[in-house]
């Protein structure tokens, strides 16, 4: 994003923007002299912090589709491989992570990713279904290593495999 910014990108410029206003406002309460400061040299501010409007909470599907977001952009990062969103998850995906402008370009080698995560879920699948290594590792390994599962499997999902 740092990169984006430096360019003049106009969108990553407003999401670092709103990212900063939310921040100083949830901030004002534990540190309202400092925060006050900032918020003044902030661009076209018409009111003070302290009678700015508190940020609302948002709904349960805009964090949700943040989250799978997050976890394609990894895939993306990792492999070049875009996945496959729909709705706001497409939307914020192609603002945020902008895949045209990745130096991989576009769908890496898909194919070697699915294989990959083909591998990595018979992996693990293979060491879930050992009863001596559920009993006797510590809980907190098995429930990682369920986790992952899980991730491989959704990832596996996002690239079509």
């Amino acid at each position: 994003m740092k990169a984006r910014l430096y360019d003049g990108d106009a969108d990553a410029r407003a999401m670092a923007m709103f990212a900063l206003e939310w921040l100083l406002k949830l901030l004002h309460p534990a540190m309202p002299h400092v925060t006050e400061e900032i918020w003044s040299h902030l661009p076209s501010r018409q009111t003070r912090l302290i009678v700015a409007q508190w940020p609302e909470a948002g709904d349960e599907s805009e964090a949700g589709a943040l989250e799978l977001v997050q976890e394609y952009a990894q895939v993306f990062r990792r492999s070049g491989v875009v996945p496959k969103l729909d709705g706001d998850a497409e939307r914020i995906f192609a603002a945020v992570v902008k895949p045209d402008r990745a130096p991989q370009g576009r769908n890496g080698n898909v194919d070697a990713e699915r294989e990959r995560l083909r591998g990595e879920v018979a992996r693990s699948e293979k060491m879930l279904a050992n009863d001596r290594f559920v009993a006797n590792a510590p809980a907190e390994v098995v429930a990682a290593e369920r986790d992952k599962l899980d991730r491989y499997r959704r990832e596996l999902d996002a690239i079509g495999g």
